[in-house]
């Protein structure tokens, strides 16, 4: 049996008994991610008392995937240079452990190790790493009210649905949307963190190592201020190293009992775009980028869902930033390819400044996001459908997700992802024109 079947040895090895449930992020009931009721997101632990005054628990997910690439022939930023995987095949462990003693004390560890294979042309390239995603210590008062944690851990404060801008420590495309199933994205960063809750009231405090993708910065710091009631907002000031003060506030209501409205705002001194190679097709140089997201879910009475969300993002390209990249990266790559480049350095910088700047997350201004997720069936099927537009140059992603559970511990998804798009449109890019992906996740 070759690699490739590995994410298929699960669907055959368990008892037949059904059910699965999710979880949400952290405690604000408006903060659940869509993709929560993704059977893979199961009860994080399983509780195993040792002692009167002390309590162990574990979460150990193993899970494994195959995905195959429909692969742009001729993509316009690559002169020949860069391979694209057709095929992709991933193991992973997933370890979440945490203790508990006399009531107040509190560790948590997750570890994540994980073997890749990617098919380039033809060639199989292999590799394994593992990480730390969290690892903490906590206290907290006898009443409850205090909260002190010191360690590597990822606070979650957006309540998107696709677009989660105000996690401000790193606010890009920290919901699994392209790719739930990497861990990665989970990773933490090392903080001494403190919160303070009274009533519907809470506020905390992060200092931060920092590990900015945009700015060379030794630490960052968070306030945040929270109420949590029928409605729920917070703010939050970010300061980073040598900037000033960046703002975000989010907002959550329901509106009845079918619909539920939220809304984030963001506001940095500086541009969240990682540093490229050449950077004078960048005109926007000001003092003031802001985002916004406003979206709401409707709910009908037999479980089926339908969610739209618009998403403003004033740190993306604009139109004339757009075409100055494009055209220049095109360009630069059509010239090496043909042998014809009269200054290969600036030529090849160019074309692989578009391909690192199309790694960034959200390029543009404008997008709106539509989903539909079905009621779960009796016999655990669901099936989820959604769309990111670009509005600004009409490309668009397409996701179909068929989801199963088969017993508490086993569960699997079949997905396929369409790019759609001219040749110079942001999902028109991808190097893949579409890809399907079969996953297999076993709980223990």
């Amino acid at each position: 049996m070759t690699l490739k079947l590995w994410p298929l040895l699960a669907l055959f090895s368990s008892p037949v008994t059904f059910g699965f449930t999710g979880n949400s992020l952290g405690e604000d009931p408006f903060a659940d991610d869509p993709f929560a009721a993704d059977p893979f997101n199961n009860d994080p632990f399983v509780n195993e008392p040792v002692a009167e005054n002390s309590v162990h628990q574990s979460r150990i997910e193993l899970k494994s995937y195959y995905q195959d690439n429909k692969l742009r022939n001729s993509h316009p930023f690559n002169p020949g240079e860069v391979k694209f995987a057709d095929g992709i095949t991933q193991v992973s462990l997933d370890v979440e452990l945490e203790s508990q003693w006399q009531s107040q004390w509190k560790t948590r560890a997750r570890i994540y190790q994980r073997y890749l294979q990617e098919n380039l042309s033809g060639k199989n390239q292999d590799s394994s790493d593992s990480h730390l995603l969290e690892g903490l210590v906590q206290w907290q008062s006898d009443n409850r009210d205090l909260v002190i944690e010191a360690g590597r851990s990822k606070p979650q404060w957006s309540n998107g649905y696709s677009y989660d801008i105000a996690n401000m420590l790193q606010p890009q495309r920290t919901l699994p949307y392209i790719d739930q199933d990497n861990a990665l994205q989970s990773k933490g960063w090392d903080m001494i963190s403190g919160q303070y809750f009274s009533g519907p009231w809470s506020f905390a405090t992060y200092l931060v190592a920092s590990d900015s993708r945009y700015l060379d910065a030794d630490t960052e710091a968070v306030l945040r201020l929270g109420y949590q009631q029928d409605d729920a907002f917070s703010l939050l000031l970010h300061k980073i190293d040598g900037q000033d003060l960046s703002f975000g506030a989010t907002y959550s209501s329901l509106l009845s009992d079918a619909i539920t409205f939220r809304a984030e705002w963001t506001r940095h001194s500086y541009r969240q775009i990682e540093p490229l190679q050449v950077n004078s097709w960048q005109t926007k140089d000001k003092s003031n980028y802001q985002r916004f997201v406003v979206g709401s879910t409707y709910t009908a009475d037999t479980g089926w869902s339908l969610t739209g969300e618009y998403f403003y993002n004033g740190h993306g390209a604009g139109e004339k930033e757009w075409q100055n990249l494009t055209d220049d990266a095109k360009a630069s790559a059509e010239r090496i390819k043909q042998n014809q480049s009269s200054d290969p350095a600036t030529d090849y910088n160019n074309a692989f400044a578009g391909l690192a700047f199309m790694g960034q997350g959200w390029l543009r201004e404008r997008y709106l996001s539509v989903m539909f997720m079905s009621a779960e069936s009796d016999n655990l099927w669901q099936l989820r459908l959604s769309s990111q537009i670009s509005l600004d140059d009409d490309s668009q992603l397409h996701r179909f997700e068929l989801l199963k559970s088969f017993t508490d511990n086993l569960s699997a998804r079949l997905q396929w992802q369409v790019f759609n798009g001219c040749e110079l449109c942001e999902y028109g890019l991808n190097p893949s024109k579409n890809n399907i992906r079969l996953t297999a996740s076993y709980l223990f």
